[in-house]
């Protein structure tokens, strides 16, 4: 039943009374997390999720008068991605160390995690490359050119 269309609609002059009930059971259901439409036999259940997306549309010419309401959404959860940031800094993983990194100091492991990140500056700076402004998709780590030395920090094959 799952990948089967069901459809039950209705379009006709009603009461305003009878309206007015039409609406509060709709808000009553969703309010439930479930809303039942039924007529003649044919029955579909809808499950709303948190989010949905919702249209209004109101209008008014000469002595007609509309209003549209749509609420839609997916019974498959939406993907969540990773929050896009933007700025002149390495990440973590790519700044240079020395003689070994640092680890994290007591205040910044307290941190939350979805404490707000610096604004970035308008404009990147002129050494960043324009392919590291990236819209939510993980972009591979690029291979080192074999024609460029290695510096002198990296680790060496193999080695110790």
């Amino acid at each position: 039943m799952d990948g089967e269309k069901q459809k039950v609609s209705i379009e006709q002059q009603m009461a305003y009374a009878d309206a007015v009930a039409y609406l509060e059971a709709l808000l009553k259901g969703f309010k439930e997390g479930r809303i039942v439409v039924e007529r003649g036999g044919e029955a579909v259940v809808l499950t709303p999720p948190q989010n949905v997306n919702v249209e209004i549309e109101a209008r008014r010419k000469g002595d007609k008068q509309k209003f549209s309401l749509e609420l839609e959404w997916s019974a498959v959860p939406a993907v969540v991605e990773d929050p896009l940031t933007i700025s002149a800094d390495l990440p973590k993983a790519d700044a240079p160390c020395a003689s070994g990194c640092p680890t994290a100091t007591p205040a910044e492991a307290a941190k939350p995690a979805d404490a707000k990140p610096t604004p970035a500056p308008a404009k990147p700076a002129p050494s960043a490359p324009a392919s590291t402004v990236n819209y939510g998709k993980a972009e591979p780590a690029k291979p080192a050119d074999p024609a460029k030395p290695a510096p002198k920090d990296a680790p060496k094959p193999g080695g110790k």
